[in-house]
């Protein structure tokens, strides 16, 4: 594995560890409604490994080409669904924006955030994981989807017995 290689999937590897330990301790701190110190810093890494990873992206892949990342994204979709969605760059982006509000108003306002309408809650967090099944399961190597499976039945069923 190059060094290209470990930036890009290494960050993405810690991201995913930060949304999967984030969401878990959320989903505990949000039953008891009790404040998430320790949970906020590991939601906000995951977030920052996030951002590094489309950075890793960006220098080591597209060389910085916006063009390259969309036609990158493109060929992924086209392999795997048969069509290309050049869209897909841009969803990236947006799970980065509303991750990082996320991380902001739990940073900022722990209660607020812990007692935010669930409307608010559920599309915030319900794009976020959907970006994540995307990437962690639909798009990744089986070495990556089976542990991303198991760890997102993992927290479903602690959200619903919650």
């Amino acid at each position: 594995m190059t060094t290209a290689d470990l930036a890009i999937r290494g960050t993405a590897w810690l991201a995913t560890a930060g949304f999967f330990l984030g969401a878990f301790l959320l989903i505990k701190s949000r039953g008891k409604n009790r404040p998430v110190s320790f949970t906020k810093w590991i939601w906000a890494g995951g977030c920052d490994f996030y951002f590094l990873h489309i950075i890793a992206a960006f220098h080591f892949q597209h060389h910085w080409s916006h063009t390259a990342a969309v036609q990158h994204v493109a060929e992924q979709s086209q392999q795997l669904v048969g069509r290309p969605v050049e869209a897909g760059i841009w969803l990236n982006y947006l799970l980065l924006i509303i991750w990082a509000i996320d991380v902001g108003w739990l940073i900022v306002d722990e209660v607020g955030y812990l007692k935010r309408n669930k409307i608010i809650n559920w599309a915030i967090h319900g794009f976020i994981i959907f970006m994540f099944i995307n990437g962690a399961i639909i798009f990744a190597p089986d070495v990556v989807r089976w542990p991303s499976l198991a760890a997102f039945i993992f927290l479903a069923w602690n959200f619903w017995r919650r």
